[in-house]
């Protein structure tokens, strides 16, 4: 590693490595799912939007999990495997059976794979 390291500065090549890093780095931060001030991702918050909306729902998170699946060509797809909502209303079993039902809808979700929770009422 050492003596590849000197073949760079030799070769003052440097700055184009130093380019090529940054641009390596820059790529692998833009891939990772965004996070709003609500720490979840735009896809989170667009499927807890919806779930709010639920009557008797009042205010939800979402979770989602992914499996990271990846193709011949090293790009990788994220399939959702799962999801936790909790939900201010959602101690009604029959708001839980809407949430749960619509979440399977909106991310392609089957039995079992989302988890619904009352929220804690904020001090």
């Amino acid at each position: 590693m050492r003596k590849w390291l000197e073949r760079i500065k030799d070769l003052k090549a440097a700055p184009w490595v130093a380019v090529a890093l940054a641009c390596a780095l820059a790529w692998a931060l833009m891939s990772l799912p965004s996070r709003g001030n609500s720490g979840m991702t735009e896809e989170e918050q667009r499927v807890s939007a919806t779930l709010s909306r639920i009557a008797g729902a009042g205010d939800t998170r979402i979770s989602i999990f992914y499996a990271q699946e990846s193709s011949a060509f090293g790009i990788g797809s994220r399939t959702p495997v799962g999801a936790v909502i909790v939900a201010r209303g959602a101690g009604d079993v029959a708001v839980r059976l809407d949430l749960i039902r619509a979440a399977e809808a909106l991310l392609g979700l089957t039995d079992g794979q989302v988890e619904v929770f009352p929220m804690e009422d904020a001090p």
